[in-house]
């Protein structure tokens, strides 16, 4: 099985004052996502925040700062193997799922 994986970032918290320095990032709001390559309508995703700590000898001001850096920030703190194993299993659920929803299965009846 082979999936295209993506990041994606939804929004950066940061201090507005910090150190002398002006909107420091320390929390990323972040989306994951998977697509079969075979199958492009078979799509798993995941979402988190994930934590930031201001390292002055590094600091890139925000107006410099490029989707790159964060996502190089985001693959250094987090699990990103274990990311993609679990959008896996998303993803070959969909292909042969175990499970199914019987919606509405009582409506009511006319009387």
């Amino acid at each position: 099985m082979a999936n295209t994986y993506k990041w994606t970032i939804n929004a950066l918290d940061a201090k507005i004052s910090h150190d002398s320095k002006d909107n420091v990032i320390n929390t990323i709001h972040w989306g994951y996502s998977a697509v079969d390559n075979d199958d492009a309508t078979k799509i798993a995703s995941s979402i988190g925040t994930h934590s930031v700590e201001y390292d002055a000898d590094n600091f890139k001001e925000y107006d410099n700062l490029a989707e790159a850096d964060v996502i190089s920030w985001l693959e250094a703190g987090l699990d990103v193997d274990a990311l993609k194993v679990g959008l896996d299993a998303q993803i070959a659920l969909l292909k042969v799922p175990v499970k199914k929803t019987f919606s509405n299965p009582f409506p009511p009846s006319a009387e």
